[in-house]
């Protein structure tokens, strides 16, 4: 996987450096994305917690479902902030190099959640003026779910093609890649259980109880290729003062690469999506 996305970077880095570069741009933007998550298991998250006292529960009668109650089934959410320089080579007029800094903050990078529920006939309350019957159930659910999560830091470069520069609007598309490394990896385990007694047609009490553990670990490589698609919007047509400054979004597939210290290394498809400040220098 490192000789995979530092091939990528170099790739970009050695293009963008070869011959005579000159500033020409700077990009300010955020976005936000989603990206394959892995769907743990209880034994991953035992390497990265060992000294657990939930993971030493007993949970072979649970459902496990794969995925946080939080997130969307099987999406790493994340968001990210940047801010690249734009360069250009007098003998490729046509292609702006992107570089820079890339902050990313994944949410969900392993997960796992499962659930184990009874119910069970309680009592049954009889009518002293009607003789009617309510039966009464009790019910029990208990939950656990885990989450690995981390914040890195990536440098960032992407060749970019442009179609209609010189119009106020424009489209443009290119070829990406970041590789950085984490700088805070966390993991969270909790586990709750839920009690409540019902009829058919009410609902008496419930109580609720759980316990909740954090813990930090190693920090782990991250990266991703992608491929940019964007529209570009310049504000200024008139007035000198706005016209160096240009608002655009910008949609990214691309494969995401995630290490995990004791667990390994996963590759998942994902999109994501940015909106950006760019100013022509």
């Amino acid at each position: 996987m490192k000789k995979v996305t530092l091939f990528a970077a170099l790739l970009l880095s050695t293009a963008a450096f070869s011959q005579k570069m000159k500033i020409t741009e700077l990009h300010i933007s955020n976005g936000t994305g989603y990206g394959g998550q892995i769907n743990g298991s209880i034994d991953d998250f035992k390497i990265l917690a060992p000294n657990s006292s939930i993971l030493a529960m007993d949970f072979s009668q649970y459902s496990p479902q794969g995925f946080p109650t939080y997130q969307t089934p099987g999406m790493n959410m994340s968001s990210s902030y940047s801010l690249q320089l734009g360069l250009q080579c007098a003998k490729m007029p046509k292609v702006t190099y992107r570089v820079g800094i890339t902050h990313v903050s994944n949410a969900g990078v392993l997960s796992a959640f499962g659930s184990y529920s009874q119910s069970f006939p309680y009592d049954t309350l009889t009518s002293s003026q009607t003789g009617e019957q309510i039966f009464i159930d009790s019910s029990n659910s208990k939950y656990y779910q885990m989450n690995h999560s981390n914040q890195q830091i990536r440098l960032d470069g992407a060749m970019i093609f442009r179609m209609f520069p010189d119009k106020r609007w424009s489209l443009h598309t290119g070829l990406g890649a970041s590789i950085g490394m984490s700088y805070q990896s966390n993991t969270e385990i909790s586990f709750w259980e839920s009690s409540s007694m019902y009829s058919y047609s009410s609902y008496y009490y419930g109580q609720e109880n759980g316990q909740r553990e954090s813990y930090k670990n190693k920090n782990s490589i991250g990266a991703s290729l992608y491929i940019p698609f964007g529209i570009d919007f310049g504000i200024g047509k008139k007035r000198e003062f706005w016209m160096p400054f240009h608002l655009y979004i910008e949609t990214r597939p691309s494969l995401n690469i995630n290490s995990i210290n004791g667990i390994g290394t996963s590759f998942s498809p994902g999109m994501s999506s940015a909106a950006g400040l760019r100013v022509k220098l």
